[in-house]
C-alpha cells in the first residue's frame, strides 16, 4: 500500500501536478515520518514550489537520517542553486560528486552556475567535464557553444551548437542559438532557416499564444499573393516591430495584395490607414495566408538577397510636433536625445550605468534630453554637471505610447541610445541615431561594421572587451566634440 502510494506522489511530482504530489508526501509522511526516500521526495518537491523554507528544514532533517547520500547532497545543491546562493551550491555539488563521480550532472550544473556569473572559461571546463562522463549530453554542448560566444569564439560557437544538434535534432533552443548566431555572422541564408525554428520553443510566448488559436490557413513562405490576403502577426519587442514593419509595406507593394497587422502592443497610432491593425482582443478576419512578423526578412532575403530601405511609416502628428518644436525652441545649441537601457526591468548586456553620460554631459554648448521610461530623476545629479540635462517627467503619460517621444525625437539634432527601441524609432524617424552596443551585441546588428543594412542615419559603437563601456563612450565623446 506505502508503495503504491508513493509511485502515485512521484507521478504527480514528475508531471509537475505539485498541489496533488505535495499532499500525498504529507500523509505518507504522518504515518512514515522517518522515511528518508518520502522525505527526500518532499524537500525537493517544496524548493521545486519555491517554499523554501520549508524545504530547508526537510532537507535537514535527511541529512540527518543519511549524511552521505550523494542524491541528497545533489538535490541539496539544487536547493541554493535555484536561490543563487552559489557557493553553497557548488560546493554540495562536488561533495555529491565526490561521492558518486558517474554523476555528470554536477559539473554540468556548476559550469551553469559559472556561467550566470560570467565566468565563462570556469563554464565552458565544468561543461567539458560533464561530457567526458556523458558524452551525450546535448544540454553540455549547447552551454558550451553559448560560453563561446559571450567570449566572442563564434567559430567554436557555432561548432558546438552544431554537435548539440547533431546528438538532439529536435533540440529547438539551440537551433534558435544556432540560428541567431548564423545571423550575427551574416550567414543569412541558413540563418534565417535555423531561425524559424524559434516558433517551436516554449521561451517564446508569442508562438504559444499564436498555437491556441488554431489557424488554418497556409503559412506563407513567398507565394502570390495578389488579389490574396495575408494576416502578419507581430511578435517579441517593439523594437521588433519598429524595425521590421518595412516588410508589411513591401509586401503590400511588391505582391498587390490586402495585409492584416495583428498587434500584440498598443500601437495602432503609428500607422496609417493603407494597412488595417488589428488588435489580440479582436476576432480574426478572413484571410489567404499568414505569418510572423520576423519571419519575412528570411523569405524577402532568400528571394533578393537583400534588405528592404528604412521606411519611415510613422504616422504624423503635427500638433505634437508643433508642440515640441515650441518647447525645444527654448535650448540653444545642440540637442541631444540620450537613453541608458529600455526600463527598469532591462536586464544584462543592454543596461548602460548611467555615469558613463558623464563623460559626454560635461561638454559644453549641448543640451541632453533624456528620453527613457521609468527613469529614476535622482540619476541627473550624477550626470547634470553643466546644468544641460533635461527630462519630461510626464513624457508620454498623457496620451498614446510614444507620441510625446516621437515628437521630441523630430525636433533634436542626435539621439544617443543603448540598443532598445527607442534607436529604432529614431532611426526609422530618419534622426541621426548612435548606437551602443555590447561586446556581444544582437544579431539585427550583425558584427564588427558601424553602419547598419537597416538604417541609413545610424552609427554602432561596439564595446571591444566584455563589460568596457568607458572605450565605447570616449570614442562617442570625440565624435560628438566634431559636431559641436
Amino acid at each position: 500500500m506505502l508503495e503504491e502510494t508513493f509511485k502515485t506522489a512521484v507521478h504527480h511530482h514528475s508531471k509537475k501536478n505539485f498541489s496533488q504530489a505535495k499532499k500525498i508526501y504529507e500523509d505518507l509522511i504522518k504515518s512514515n515520518p522517518n522515511n528518508f526516500l518520502i522525505l527526500q521526495n518532499y524537500a525537493t518537491l517544496l524548493s521545486q514550489m519555491k517554499l523554501f523554507k520549508k524545504a530547508a528544514e526537510i532537507f535537514k532533517k535527511c541529512l540527518t537520517i543519511k549524511p552521505n547520500d550523494s542524491l541528497l547532497l545533489y538535490n541539496y545543491a539544487k536547493f541554493f542553486h535555484d536561490q543563487k546562493i552559489y557557493d553553497r551550491a557548488v560546493k554540495l555539488y562536488h561533495e555529491s560528486f565526490n561521492l558518486n563521480p558517474k554523476s555528470y550532472m554536477c559539473p554540468y550544473n556548476i559550469g551553469k552556475i559559472h556561467f550566470s556569473k560570467n565566468e565563462f572559461d570556469k563554464a565552458i571546463k565544468n561543461f567539458n567535464k560533464s561530457l567526458e562522463i556523458n558524452p551525450s549530453n546535448y544540454l553540455a554542448y549547447n552551454n558550451i557553444g553559448l560560453s563561446y560566444k559571450k567570449l566572442g569564439n563564434f567559430t567554436d560557437a557555432l561548432n558546438y551548437y552544431k554537435k548539440a544538434i547533431e546528438i538532439n535534432k529536435n533540440y529547438v533552443d539551440c537551433h534558435v542559438n544556432y540560428g541567431t548566431l548564423l545571423l550575427l555572422t551574416n550567414n543569412l541564408k541558413l540563418g534565417f532557416e535555423e531561425y524559424e525554428w524559434r516558433k517551436k520553443s516554449k521561451n517564446f510566448t508569442d508562438y504559444l499564444n499564436y498555437l491556441k488559436l488554431q489557424i488554418k490557413t497556409p503559412e506563407w513562405t513567398g507565394q502570390t499573393l495578389e488579389n490574396k490576403t495575408i494576416l502578419v502577426f507581430t511578435e517579441q519587442g517593439i523594437g521588433d516591430l519598429i524595425q521590421f514593419a518595412r516588410y508589411i509595406y513591401v509586401l503590400k507593394d511588391e505582391y498587390k495584395c490586402k495585409v492584416i497587422l495583428r498587434l500584440k502592443h498598443n500601437l495602432s497610432h503609428f500607422f496609417d490607414n493603407k494597412i488595417k491593425i488589428i488588435t489580440e482582443e479582436e476576432e480574426i478576419p478572413i484571410h489567404d495566408f499568414h505569418n510572423h512578423l520576423v519571419s519575412l526578412p528570411g523569405i524577402f532575403y532568400k528571394k533578393n538577397k537583400n534588405f528592404p530601405k528604412n521606411i519611415n511609416f510613422i504616422k504624423e502628428n503635427k500638433d505634437l510636433d508643433k508642440k515640441w518644436r515650441e518647447i525645444l525652441s527654448k535650448y540653444k545649441g545642440l540637442k541631444v536625445g540620450i537613453n541608458s537601457t529600455a526600463s527598469s526591468a532591462t536586464t544584462g548586456d543592454r543596461i548602460i550605468p548611467i555615469d558613463h553620460f558623464k563623460s559626454l554631459t560635461n561638454l559644453k554648448n549641448i543640451n541632453f534630453f533624456i528620453i527613457q521610461k521609468d527613469f529614476d530623476k535622482n540619476n541627473i545629479k550624477v550626470i547634470n554637471q553643466n546644468s544641460n540635462v533635461n527630462y519630461f517627467e510626464d513624457l508620454d503619460k498623457s496620451g498614446k505610447a510614444f507620441q510625446d517621444t516621437i515628437g521630441l525625437i523630430k525636433n533634436l539634432d542626435l539621439i544617443i541610445t543603448a540598443d532598445t527601441s527607442l534607436g529604432h524609432l529614431s532611426a526609422t524617424l530618419e534622426k541621426p541615431t548612435w548606437i551602443a552596443l555590447s561586446f556581444i551585441n544582437d544579431w539585427r546588428w550583425f558584427s564588427n561594421s558601424e553602419e547598419s543594412i537597416w538604417y541609413d542615419k545610424v552609427k554602432l559603437y561596439r564595446q571591444k572587451t566584455i563589460g568596457n563601456w568607458k572605450e565605447v563612450f570616449v570614442k562617442i565623446r570625440n565624435d560628438l566634440e566634431k559636431k559641436i
